[in-house]
Order: structure tokens, then C-alpha cells, then sequence
């Protein structure tokens, strides 16, 4: 599992965001195949922009937990997000309360190992159903926390206490190897071969653990690896991309990182490398 982490990790619509409002964190070295991030905010704070805004939520192909703590209204709300299939605007309310958000983000294959349930029919569960022992034991304690680095050393004892590796499946694993190793244009019938399962077992495997197809989630690694490219890369050319990523022409890649991201990507492009509040309210 650490081999998948090493070789994809999963980027946001704002990669390089940094603030108050959004920081991430890399987990202990034992976490490190399973969590690909902790974030949130540093420490409580007055989030009240000058109106309300919006901010854009690609396909990560990952799952979180996410605590929305308010410490002047003395509660707080949690919510379990499975794998986006499409982007979507997230909007951001002006408020006066003192608030804190502290959220664990799983890979997409990792999830699963913490689970009390699985992920069939890519169902919403609440937290308590994702973790009955999440909910009555950490969540208190993240309350009390004040900073964003007490909540990650509290998260990570209880993750590790909970990690149950008895559900790793290696032919799991190997599928999604061979979807990254071939940026995401295999196709199934050839990642059953490598893994050496038949296409019924394949699909329940996924569904199982996921909530997705695995054709659904092939394609979920290749617009990733194409926005990777595309924001990180000096060298990013269209065409070239064109034939790595298995699209018909330049056309076909448009459209569908379109579809996938709602921005072409020059405006794709233009809202990572611009500030937080730089959205459409």
C-alpha cells in the first residue's frame, strides 16, 4: 500500500493553498499508505469573508471525515464524503462564530481499512455508521483540541488502534496499481488479467470497497494524473497528453477534464494559482 501512495498522491482544485483557512498534513510514517492528509484550519477562527463565496471541490479519488467544530455556538457537525464523481461548488458562509475544521482523508483504497461497514452502492453514511468508535471516542476529544496539531496526534492514535489490515485484498491492491502504472487508460479486462480475477470479482471488489466501478475509478486516476500534469508539470503540452492519457485528440481531453473539473483548464489553471476568495460568489 505505501508502493500506491508513493506513486499517486491525489492533488485539490487549489494544490498550493497554504492559510488559515486550509492547511494540509502529512500523516506519521504508519500512516502513510492509508491517510493521505490531514486538514483544516491551524487553530478556532473568525472565517467571514466580505461575502459569501464559493469554493470549487474537484474528484480526488479519496474519502473524508470532516469535523466542522463551532466553539462560540459550543457544538459541532460531522460528515463521512465518499469519491466525488464531479466537481462542485462548496459554498462558504460569512459568520462571526469562533469555528475550526479538522478533517482525516483517506485514499481511495484505504478507507475501507477503517471502516465498520463497506461501501456498497457507494452509499452515504454518516460518521456513526462509518465508525460507531470514531464518533463516541474521538470526536469529543478533537473539541477539546485546540490547535490542528494536538487533533492530528489524537486522530492518529485512533487510527492506528483501528486499521484493519484482516481487509486488505491484494488482488484489490494489484488492480489499482496496474490502473495508476498505465495512467489510468487500461482497460478492465486487462487489469482483471494482471490481477489475475475475472471481471464479476473485480467489480464486487470495487463496489465493495469504494462505493465505485472500476472503470469509473480508472478514469477518476486518469483526469487526475492529467490535472497533475497540467498544474505541476513545466513541460505540460496538450498533445503530448493527448497520446499518454489514451484520448482520441485534443478535443476529447478538453471535453472531458471539463466535464470532470466544470473549468476548462486554463481557468482551471488560473483558480489553483489565485487567491482562496478569487471564486464566483
Amino acid at each position: 500500500m505505501l508502493t500506491l501512495a508513493k506513486m499517486y498522491r491525489p492533488i485539490t482544485a487549489a494544490p498550493f493553498q497554504n492559510d488559515e483557512t486550509y492547511c494540509e498534513f502529512a500523516p506519521c510514517e504508519a500512516l502513510k499508505p492509508f491517510i493521505c492528509c490531514f486538514w483544516g484550519t491551524k487553530r478556532p477562527i473568525v472565517f467571514n469573508p466580505n461575502k459569501d463565496s464559493h469554493s470549487l471541490v474537484i474528484p480526488d479519488t479519496c474519502m473524508d471525515i470532516i469535523f466542522k467544530i463551532n466553539y462560540t455556538k459550543n457544538k459541532y457537525d460531522e460528515y463521512f464524503c465518499t469519491i466525488d464523481k464531479h466537481s462542485y461548488q462548496s459554498k462558504i458562509k460569512i459568520t462571526t462564530d469562533l469555528t475550526a475544521t479538522f478533517a482525516i482523508r483517506f485514499y481511495a483504497w484505504s478507507a475501507i481499512l477503517f471502516c465498520e461497514q463497506d461501501f456498497k452502492n457507494n452509499k452515504r453514511l454518516s460518521v456513526e455508521e462509518f465508525s460507531k468508535k470514531l464518533k463516541a471516542d474521538l470526536e469529543p476529544m478533537l473539541f477539546d483540541a485546540v490547535n490542528i496539531q494536538d487533533k492530528i496526534e489524537l486522530a492518529e492514535k485512533f487510527l492506528l488502534k483501528r486499521l484493519n489490515k484482516n481487509r486488505i485484498n491484494h488482488n484489490f491492491l494489484n488492480s489499482i496499481y496496474y490502473m495508476i502504472y498505465n495512467c489510468g487508460r487500461a482497460k478492465i479486462r486487462d487489469v482483471c488479467s494482471y490481477s489475475v480475477i475475472s471481471e464479476k470479482q473485480i467489480e464486487r471488489l470495487f463496489k465493495e470497497s469504494m462505493g465505485i466501478s472500476p472503470k469509473t475509478f480508472s478514469s477518476l486516476i486518469r483526469y487526475q494524473l492529467l490535472w497533475q500534469d497540467m498544474i505541476l508539470s513545466k513541460n505540460y503540452n496538450a498533445l503530448d497528453a493527448v497520446e499518454k492519457y489514451g484520448y482520441t485528440d485534443q478535443a476529447h481531453l478538453l471535453n472531458d477534464f471539463k466535464k470532470r473539473h466544470l473549468l476548462p483548464p486554463k481557468e482551471a489553471i488560473k483558480y489553483a494559482m489565485s487567491d482562496f476568495y478569487n471564486t464566483k460568489s
